[in-house]
């Protein structure tokens, strides 16, 4: 009886964990509006290359020094993933305080993009630096958001009396 409470519980504030994780989503994309904050990887191993490092060989500062018209360029592009990234990350965060909150079904369904989308930046991050990290954070944050999804499956789909 215990247990099922405690399921119960966690059922019920399964959108925080999801608004959370959005959060934080919001927060690594608000990032890319300071290309300089590209020298940074938090799921790096010290010493590791970051992303622009293991693309070009150099720091950001370093880049932007020696072709600065590019690195204007990138600085663009990066911004472009930044707003697209915010807006994503909004939008998740508004869907879980509100429709996943009260169970609608859609709600759920578009909250799988969110470990979807998960995997598929840290595959690619992995395959860019070969941090090994990445891929146990990449795991810990899919697991919580699947728990966060599955833990709840009942309120969006009940049992259907049998006839």
């Amino acid at each position: 009886m215990q247990s099922s409470r405690a399921l119960e519980f966690y059922g019920k504030h399964a959108w925080v964990v999801l608004f959370l994780i959005w959060a934080v989503h919001l927060l690594l994309s608000a990032r890319d509006f300071f290309p300089a904050l590209q020298d940074l990887c938090l799921g790096c191993l010290p010493g590791a290359p970051t992303p622009i490092q293991a693309s070009t060989g150099l720091t950001w500062n370093q880049f932007a020094s020696s072709n600065p018209k590019f690195a204007v360029y990138l600085a663009s592009l990066l911004a472009d993933d930044g707003i697209s990234g915010v807006g994503v990350a909004i939008f998740g965060m508004v869907v879980s305080y509100t429709s996943y909150r009260k169970g609608e079904k859609w709600a759920w369904y578009i909250q799988w993009s969110n470990p979807v989308s998960i995997a598929a930046a840290q595959l690619n991050l992995f395959l860019l630096t070969g941090s090994a990290l990445l891929t146990v954070l990449a795991a810990v944050f899919i697991g919580i958001c699947v728990s966060a999804l599955l833990l709840p499956y009942r309120q969006f789909f009940p049992k259907q009396p049998h006839k």
